[in-house]
């Protein structure tokens, strides 16, 4: 099995990722440290690296029974995508904690609330493949593994709606 965690930044990707691979068996797979294994780091931007993809996606092709953690996780060959999705004012306040410049902070905050990362999951992989999940995310997703229901996948429409007019006023404050 191989499993996607992915998310705006601030979402709790590493944590869920953790917990999953401990109570699930399986491996978890820090996309940096296997991008400066496999030498596919070609830069660096602000506290990010900037990784060649396809060099990660080859040395992961034959390894399985995996969590992928990161935020491009969704473009890896998985069986399950699961976008972790946060209130926009908790990610923001999440993201102040940690340091964030306040561009930064407002980039993030606008893509969760434009779904970016559940309509970039959807360039990769059919909507049945792909779960959002806002709450107990351990719980859901070992939910959704055990009983696949399409009904609760992408596949019947975003499971969050966070672009309000409230939301929008928020970029702006964070």
């Amino acid at each position: 099995m191989r499993i996607a965690i992915t998310g705006t930044p601030g979402v709790g990707k590493t944590s869920v990722a953790r917990e999953i691979s401990e109570a699930l068996g399986l491996t978890l797979i820090d996309i940096s440290a296997v991008a400066e294994k496999s030498g596919a780091v070609v830069g660096k931007e602000e506290d990010s690296l900037v990784v060649d993809v396809e060099t990660v996606k080859k040395s992961l092709e034959s390894v399985d029974n995996i969590v992928i953690d990161s935020h491009f996780a969704e473009m890896f060959d998985v069986d399950f995508v699961f976008v972790l999705r946060c209130e926009p004012s908790t990610l923001c306040e999440r993201l102040k904690a940690r340091g964030y410049s306040q561009e930064k902070i407002r980039e993030n905050v606008l893509a969760e609330i434009l779904d970016y990362s559940l309509q970039n999951a959807l360039t990769f992989h059919q909507p049945e493949k792909i779960f959002e999940i806002l709450e107990n995310p351990v719980r859901e997703i070992v939910s959704v593994i055990n009983n696949p229901d399409t009904k609760r996948s992408a596949a019947c429409g975003s499971k969050t709606q966070f672009l309000t007019e409230e939301n929008l006023a928020l970029v702006r404050e964070c």
